[in-house]
């Protein structure tokens, strides 16, 4: 008697097998490029843009997919996301950075109200300071997972995002390249962030995120201008846990608050020792880590939904900042 995963086994290699089915599946991805011409015209795309870069796409990317399918599950603990994230040799580079650019990061934050070291830190920890951004097509990998993945609407989106930024010449197709995922250039912007946010500081008529320094920093520092940042307010310190065991995470507390009976900390601004935050922490007794976090802890939030994510990049930022002070 033939088994019911006998058959299922059977038909999932005939798939795999046959070329008439990849065939077949490649036919339908057209198709779907073809019936999607309509809601990217209501957009806001061309039909000439939409057929000369959208039409001319031929297969969906496997190894997007695959990316996509295979996304590490095992979660990782706070301490060693952090470890990975703030090295020396990051901040040591992130010094070194700030120091270089440090003419065209005042004059970014005059206009954004963003300092500097928050901005190299988003630059370190999204692609470590442009040193991997990523080489896949955009309008490949978006149309792939718009077609095939399981936030289906979202990616169509981002995929007409990135149409739009052709159509308006914002810059060369050739320089559309990023992540599987759509993130693209140093400042891993997608599509509809980069229409949004991205700004031509350099004024040279084009908005490139992928080699203009001008371009990048200020952008990022746009993007936070426009979450809500608040000029000369603090993001997050870390604070030693031994001294938070009795208090409790429901209630906001100051630095004067936890440090009242020791020596004041020479890394926090004297007008921060008085602000009301709140305490996160991670990890068990013996390693734990903890901080103390601000209204624009959360605005770090907005590039990257996790508290793994803004702990880590405002942590960076001070340490960077300390760092270039020595």
């Amino acid at each position: 008697m033939i088994k019911k995963h006998h058959i299922i086994l059977f038909f999932l290699l005939n798939i795999i097998l046959n070329p008439t089915n990849r065939i077949f599946a490649q036919s339908n991805y057209k198709e779907w490029l073809l019936a999607s011409e309509k809601d990217a015209i209501e957009f806001g795309i061309s039909k000439k843009t939409y057929a000369n870069n959208a039409l001319t796409l031929t297969n969906y990317n496997k190894k997007v997919l695959s990316n996509y399918a295979n996304q590490p599950e095992v979660k990782i603990t706070f301490n060693k996301y952090f470890d990975r994230n703030v090295s020396k040799k990051r901040i040591s580079k992130g010094k070194v950075l700030l120091e270089k650019n440090l003419k065209l990061l005042d004059a970014i934050e005059k206009i954004y109200k963003v300092p500097p070291e928050i901005i190299v830190a988003i630059w370190g920890i999204e692609t470590n300071y442009g040193s991997y951004t990523g080489n896949y097509e955009i309008l490949d990998a978006l149309s792939t997972l718009a077609y095939k993945s399981n936030r289906k609407a979202f990616f169509k989106k981002e995929f007409f995002y990135a149409l739009k930024i052709i159509e308006e010449k914002f810059i060369d197709k050739s320089t559309l390249k990023g992540s599987w995922a759509g993130a693209m250039g140093q400042s891993q912007f997608m599509p509809s962030s980069y229409i949004y946010y991205a700004v031509d500081f350099n004024k040279d008529n084009k908005i490139d995120l992928w080699n203009s320094y001008p371009d990048i920093l200020a952008s990022i520092g746009n993007y936070l201008f426009k979450h809500g940042w608040k000029e000369k307010e603090p993001w997050l310190y870390e604070i030693d846990s031994n001294l938070i065991k009795n208090k409790s995470i429901k209630k906001k507390y100051s630095i004067n608050d936890i440090y009242k009976n020791h020596n004041k900390r020479p890394d926090i601004i004297s007008t921060h020792y008085n602000k009301k935050g709140s305490i996160i922490s991670y990890g068990k007794e013996s390693n734990k880590r903890s901080f103390l976090v601000y209204s624009n802890f959360f605005i770090l939030k907005k590039y990257n939904n996790s508290n793994f994510y803004a702990l880590t990049l405002g942590e960076l930022a001070n340490r960077i900042l300390i760092s270039n002070a020595n």
